[in-house]
C-alpha cells in the first residue's frame, strides 16, 4: 500500500505539471538531475551497501561513514559551484547555475539522513522506511505543485526536492535514531571500503550509462527534446524505481542471510523472479500498448512526441527491471565487481551508439538505447547464474507465465481495434483496455497460481519462507 501511495502522488504530480509547464522546463530539470544524482552516487562510496552487507556491523562502522558522507557532501558542494557555469554555458541556459548551487543543500540533507536510513533497512523495518518515504514524496508534490502553479516553471522542482530533503532529514532522524559522532576508524574503513569500491565504481558506470542518452539528447537534439524523454523516461522509471528497486531493498538482506546456502538461496531466486514479472510483465507490455491513447490524454495534445519514445523505453524499463534481480545476485554474493564489468562494458557501446544516432532524432536515440540494454541483461543473467549454479532454462520458465498473460491481451487489443475499438473517444479507448486487459491478465495468473497475491505479499515482505512455484 505504501509503494502504490508513492506511485499515486508522483504519477498525479507528474500529470499536473505537465499541463502547467513546457517541454523545456522539463529538459532542464532533467539536466539538473544529471549533475545532483551523479554527486549523490560519488559521496555514498558504496558504504550503504557495504553496511547492509557486512555481517558484523559496529559504532565505529558507522561513525566512519557519517565522516565519509558529510566530508564528501561538502566536496560535492564546492565542486558543484565551480561548475554550474560551465554546466549552464554547455547546455545554452543561464538559468541552470543558480539553480545547480541551490541544489546543492541537498548534499547536507543526504550526509544528515543516511545513517538511520541505512540501520532501517540494515533492521529490514520496512513498513517505517515507506512510510517516511511517503511522507517526503507528499511533501515535494506539494511544494512542487504549488510553486508550479504561481508561474516558477522548473524553479518548482528544485523547492519540491528541497523540501523533500527537510522532512526525510528530520523523520529518518526521529524514527531510526542512530548515534554517531566525528570519529573515523582507519579499520573500519577499510572493511567497508574493500566490498564497497566495487559496488561505487559499478554505481558510477550505471549511472552514465542511464544517463548518457539523457546528457546527449539534451545537448545535440536540444531541451525541448530532452523534456519528451524525460517525460517518457518518469514513465517507466517508475515501476522500476518502486517495485524492482524496492524489491531489491526488501530482498538485499534476505539474499545476503543465504549467501552461504545456494539451494535456499536459488529457491528465494526464482521466487521473485516470478513474481517481480507477474508484476512488471503486463505493466511494461500494457504501457507500450496504450501509449498512443495515454499520453494525449493524461498529458495533453503538445506531449504526443512523446508516444514512440515510450514505447520503445517500455522495453529498456522491462530490461532495467531484470536487472535488478541480477544486481542483488551480485550484491549479496559479494561480487560487485561482476556487476561492474558489464556496466563498463555496456557503457562502452552506449556512448558511440548514441552519439551516433543522435542525428537520426529521439525515437532513433531511444530504440539503439533499449536494444543495447536489453542485449546486456541477457548476459548479466548467464554471469548471475553461474555465480548461484541456477540453469537458464530453469528461471526463464519462470517468466512463461506473466509474458503469455501479457501476449494474450495484447492479441485481444488488436482484435479489439480491428473490430473498431479505436473509433470511439480516446479516453474510453483507454478506460476499456486498462479494465478488460487487467481482467484477462488476472484470470490468466490466478487459474496458473490461486495464491498468487498472498505469496506476493510474502516476498514483499523478505520472507523466504512461501512455498517455491
Amino acid at each position: 500500500m505504501a509503494e502504490m501511495a508513492i506511485r499515486i502522488l508522483q504519477y498525479g504530480t507528474t500529470l499536473i505539471l505537465a499541463r502547467l509547464m513546457v517541454a523545456q522546463d522539463f529538459g532542464v530539470w532533467a539536466v539538473l538531475l544529471l549533475f545532483t544524482q551523479l554527486a549523490y552516487v560519488l559521496f555514498d562510496f558504496g558504504f550503504s551497501s557495504a553496511l547492509i552487507q557486512h555481517k558484523q556491523v559496529s559504532a565505529r562502522h558507522y561513525n566512519t561513514t557519517f565522516v565519509i558522507y558529510l566530508s564528501s557532501a561538502l566536496v560535492y558542494i564546492v565542486l558543484v559551484w565551480l561548475l554550474a557555469g560551465p554546466m549552464a554555458g554547455f547546455f545554452k541556459h543561464p538559468e541552470i547555475k543558480p539553480a545547480l548551487r541551490l541544489l546543492t543543500v541537498i548534499f547536507i540533507f543526504y550526509a544528515f539522513n543516511a545513517i538511520p536510513r541505512i540501520r532501517l533497512q540494515r533492521e529490514m523495518r520496512f513498513k517505517r522506511f515507506s512510510l517516511i518515504q511517503i511522507c517526503g514524496v507528499f511533501t515535494n508534490s506539494a511544494v512542487t505543485l504549488t510553486a508550479a502553479f504561481q508561474g516558477f516553471g522548473f524553479w518548482s522542482f528544485v523547492y519540491g526536492v528541497i523540501a523533500e530533503q527537510v522532512v526525510l532529514t528530520l523523520f529518518f532522524n526521529i524514527f531510526g535514531w542512530t548515534s554517531v559522532r566525528l570519529a573515523f576508524d582507519r579499520e573500519a574503513f577499510k572493511e567497508l571500503w574493500e566490498y564497497g569500491v566495487n559496488v561505487l565504481a559499478t554505481r558510477i558506470v550505471g549511472y552514465l550509462n542511464n544517463n548518457i542518452p539523457g546528457f546527449l539528447i539534451g545537448k545535440l537534439i536540444g531541451l525541448d527534446a530532452l523534456g519528451y524523454y524525460n517525460i517518457a523516461y518518469q514513465l517507466v522509471e517508475f515501476p522500476v524505481q518502486r517495485i524492482s528497486k524496492n524489491v531489491l531493498r526488501v530482498m538485499f538482506p534476505a539474499f545476503s542471510k543465504l549467501q552461504d546456502r545456494l539451494s535456499d538461496y536459488r529457491q528465494l531466486y526464482r521466487q521473485v523472479v516470478f513474481y517481480l514479472g507477474a508484476v512488471l510483465t503486463p505493466m511494461f507490455v500494457g504501457l507500450a500498448m496504450v501509449a498512443p491513447f495515454l499520453v494525449p490524454v493524461l498529458y495533453g495534445p503538445k506531449w504526443t512526441p512523446v508516444v514512440m519514445p515510450l514505447q520503445f523505453l517500455a522495453l529498456a524499463g522491462f530490461s532495467r527491471s531484470v536487472w535488478t534481480t541480477i544486481s542483488v545476485v551480485f550484491l549479496s554474493m559479494g561480487q560487485p565487481d561482476k556487476e561492474l564489468k558489464i556496466n563498463v562494458s555496456l557503457a562502452v557501446f552506449l556512448i558511440p551508439a548514441v552519439y551516433f544516432t543522435a542525428p537520426l532524432g529521439l525515437n532513433a536515440v531511444v530504440l539503439v538505447v533499449s536494444l543495447l540494454l536489453l542485449t546486456f541483461v541477457i548476459i548479466g543473467q548467464f554471469k548471475a547464474f553461474s555465480l548461484i549454479g541456477a540453469s537458464w532454462p530453469g528461471v526463464v520458465r519462470k517468466f512463461l507465465p506473466s509474458l503469455s498473460g501479457s501476449l494474450l491481451f495484447l492479441a485481444v487489443y488488436e482484435l479489439a481495434l480491428y473490430l473498431g475499438l479505436g473509433r470511439l473517444h480516446a479516453v474510453w479507448v483507454l478506460l476499456l483496455t486498462i479494465m478488460g486487459s487487467a481482467l484477462i491478465y488476472i484470470i490468466f495468473m490466478f487459474r496458473y497460481d490461486p495464491q498468487l497475491l498472498s505469496r506476493l505479499r510474502s516476498i514483499l515482505k523478505g520472507g523466504g519462507d512461501a512455498k517455491n512455484n
